[in-house]
This record gives structure tokens, C-alpha cells and sequence, in this order.
């Protein structure tokens, strides 16, 4: 959306004390639902009834969640966003993006892991899954408060690789910690079968 310089200068001089930065013309409140869902996320371990709240979750784009909210300069956040200079709007909403994957493809995970009964993989899971969505949240939160160099191409390829590596890897963990111990079941039946033939 293009904005000429009358409105962009109109919707400067609302921002102050309206917890929208004046630089990038971002506000920080979006980053609340990004949170909810990575605090439900990192409860499931212990708590695995609240993963109908993280199943429960959804993605929003930033005008949706200001129109849904009680932000009490909603119009103007989203407006502003819409005017937001695109050095800060790019790295922004592709910060967003990575934070978003995280979580579902999290979510997606933990869902396999509760139907397998796998619960070493949510415990492996987990952990690092929060410390890349977080990751991803100050990154936002970086690029908010002005500054739009925190996430060039090559730093995008890095961390789209390394989720990968950490999602696969985890889960694959969880895997092979399942099958030893039906290993060590299986071994521990069969001495019993042989102690039994001598009782």
C-alpha cells in the first residue's frame, strides 16, 4: 500500500505516547501473541492437557491482531504499519514469518509425539523449540525499536537450517530413545523367561 507524505506526516504526529515506535512505525504489543503461544508450548511438558490451548492457537497477521485487541490505538497501529518504511517492514513481517513456522511446525510435532505416547521427544523438543521462537521474537522486537540489520539473507538460510536440523533432530532423539528402551524391555523378558525355567 503506497501513502503519501501528507498522511505518513499526519500519521507521525499521533504517535507519540501511543506505544508505537516513531522510527519504524511498529508496536511491540503484536509480539504478545507470539508469546502467549510459546509460554503454552514450553508448559506442555509438564502440563500435557494445555495442548488443546497451543492446538487452539492460530497465526495472525499484525492488522488482525490490533482489530481483534483492546490496543487502544488500534486504528492508528494499523495504519502505521501499512505506512512503515519498507527497511523495517521486510525484516519485520519475515521475522514474524519464522516465528510463525516455528510454532506450528512445533505444535505439529508435539501432536505426533502425544499420539505415539512419545513423551522424550517433547522433552527434547521443547526446549530448543522456545529458544529459536523467542529468537525470532527479538529479532522482531529489535527490528521495532529500529533497528532493520538484524536479518539479512544469509542469517535467514542459517536459521531456517539450523530449525530444521533441531526439529529433526529431536524428534529422531526421541525416536531412538523409544526403541531402546523396547530393546531393554525385550532383554529384560527374555531373562525372565530364562530365570523362569529354573524356579
Amino acid at each position: 500500500m503506497s501513502i503519501n507524505n501528507a498522511d505518513l506526516e499526519s500519521i507521525r504526529a499521533q504517535l507519540p505516547g501511543s506505544n508505537i515506535d516513531e522510527k519504524s512505525l511498529l508496536a511491540t504489543d503484536y509480539l504478545n501473541h507470539l508469546n502467549e503461544a510459546v509460554m503454552m508450548i514450553e508448559m506442555v511438558p509438564d502440563m500435557p492437557d494445555l495442548f488443546e490451548e497451543v492446538q487452539a492457537w492460530q497465526p495472525k497477521t499484525y492488522q488482525q491482531h490490533f482489530l481483534d485487541s483492546s490496543f487502544q490505538a488500534k486504528d492508528l497501529a494499523v495504519s502505521a504499519y501499512d505506512a512503515a518504511p519498507a527497511i523495517f517492514r521486510q525484516p519485520f513481517d519475515k521475522a514474524i514469518e519464522l516465528a510463525d513456522k516455528g510454532i506450528t511446525d512445533t505444535r505439529d510435532a508435539i501432536e505426533q509425539a502425544l499420539a505415539a505416547g512419545d513423551q522424550v521427544s517433547i522433552a527434547a523438543l521443547v526446549p530448543d523449540a522456545s529458544t529459536h521462537i523467542r529468537h525470532m521474537i527479538d529479532i522482531a522486537s529489535a527490528v521495532i525499536h529500529g533497528n532493520p540489520n538484524v536479518l539479512s539473507a544469509d542469517k535467514i538460510m542459517e536459521i531456517e537450517m539450523d530449525w530444521q536440523a533441531t526439529l529433526s533432530g529431536n524428534m529422531m532423539a526421541g525416536g531412538m530413545a523409544a526403541e531402546e528402551e523396547e530393546a531393554i524391555d525385550a532383554a529384560a523378558m527374555g531373562q525372565d523367561d530364562i530365570d523362569a525355567l529354573f524356579d
